[in-house]
């Protein structure tokens, strides 16, 4: 990192608040901006110096922080936070922020642990986090939302960009908000949990019907929230709706079997949440139960990778690599996959636009185009090596490029015990 970026990543890093989300006992309801299901908004830094007049179609006319109207409700609110599913855009993309009412401007959360300044990754945040908002900047009723973007600080062709799919604001209420309750009965205390566990929820509200039961999980696993997390409470939100959490019931009794058969084996014991809404939007949060997995004849093993670069993406005939080590004996071996987040793997003209583990393709144009995606590709066994694997990605597409992003693929391995 050169000495610019480095003193603009410090200068970025003391600026972050605080990530938060919503813990046991919590009552809250969330308010969702979408612009149409299946699109997105983008921002472009205002003072791009691109002439787009012939070859986009904005013409002369740049994006410049339009306002989103989103209408709240703020009787008994004790406190407020927003949550952005977004793509981090083109490479280096910064200044990825907020203001509401036209207030401050409040930082976009991006992804941990990157070895450089955060925005040189290629990264899709898909509302996990959340950043705080003062209830004093809110109002009760319409409030008005405005993004915008700032220049790119690394591998830099002046066109700093990003889109965004939607935005939520979580507002907590005090307890006397008329809100559903309810505990997690299965399992009862700290229980020994195998292959497809069922877990169940007594819910119920004062003035309205429950409307679903959602469980949530903190164990160590890909990182699905795109925040560089392996270990923390895993659920991604889709146009404001969780995902890629460990499943949802709207019938009583609320009961739901995981689906966890490529769960990776965990140290320590897993943590499991419930989240009760009820038709009036309301919800609550359960306290937490501990549960311990054990397969008695098979194992899943998860590999992380390292020597991620940055910009990870490649398109007209380029390769870009990264590493993984597999140090278990691969003669127990019976299956594997790779799983990614990705932007844009796929291509509208069929062009090569491949994945490789040690030279080997395992998969063609297997996202989607223009568009994020989590990708489970198989692998075959004998592409695997003990030691050092390297996994590639190669393109001839000379459209957009093939994006992998933070923080990076991760190799699965199922085992006979």
């Amino acid at each position: 990192m050169n000495t610019k970026n480095l003193v603009w990543f410090l200068i970025f890093v003391i600026s972050l608040p605080a990530f938060c989300q919503p813990g046991p006992g919590e009552v809250f309801k969330e308010f969702t901006f979408v612009p149409t299901i299946g699109d997105h908004f983008s921002e472009l830094d205002p003072n791009c110096p691109r002439d787009f007049s012939k070859s986009h179609k904005w013409g002369q006319n740049k994006p410049r922080m339009v306002p989103r109207e989103l209408v709240l409700d703020l009787e008994g609110a004790t406190k407020a936070e927003m949550c952005v599913e977004y793509w981090g855009g083109h490479s280096g993309t910064s200044e990825q922020k907020f203001k509401v009412n036209g207030n401050e401007w409040i930082y976009l959360p991006q992804p941990q642990n990157t070895p450089t300044t955060p925005n040189c990754y290629y990264r899709t945040l898909l509302g996990n986090e959340a950043v705080p908002v003062a209830l004093e900047h809110l109002k009760d009723g319409k409030n008005i939302f405005q993004f915008v973007a700032g220049p790119q600080v690394c591998w830099n062709f002046k066109f700093g960009f990003y889109w965004i799919y939607s935005f939520t604001v979580r507002v907590y209420y005090d307890s006397s908000k008329a809100h559903p309750t309810g505990q997690i009965t299965v399992p009862d205390g700290v229980a020994v949990i195998a292959d497809n566990p069922q877990f169940t929820a007594q819910a119920w509200s004062v003035n309205s019907k429950v409307k679903q039961v959602d469980f949530i999980g903190f164990y160590d696993d890909f990182d699905w929230e795109g925040n560089g997390i392996y270990k923390q409470w895993h659920w991604q939100t889709k146009y404001g709706v969780m995902d890629k959490h460990i499943g949802s019931d709207s019938n009583a009794p609320y009961s739901i079997s995981w689906q966890n058969k490529w769960l990776p084996d965990q140290h320590d014991n897993i943590k499991i949440m419930a989240k009760i809404t009820d038709e009036n939007g309301v919800s609550f949060m359960t306290e937490q139960v501990e549960v311990f997995l054990f397969r008695k004849n098979r194992s899943v093993k998860i590999y992380k990778p390292f020597d991620v670069p940055e910009a990870f993406a490649v398109r007209v005939k380029r390769t870009k690599s990264c590493k993984i080590i597999v140090d278990d004996n691969l003669k127990r071996a019976k299956s594997a996959k790779l799983v990614l987040s990705t932007w844009s793997a796929a291509t509208d003209d069929n062009s090569v636009h491949k994945i490789m583990i040690n030279g080997k393709t395992i998969a063609d144009s297997f996202g989607k185009f223009h568009n994020y995606s989590f990708d489970s590709l198989d692998v075959p066994l004998e592409y695997i090596q003990n030691g050092i694997n390297e996994v590639s990605i190669y393109s001839e597409y000379e459209g957009h490029g093939l994006e992998i992003n933070w923080p990076g693929p991760v190799l699965l391995i199922e085992y006979d015990l």
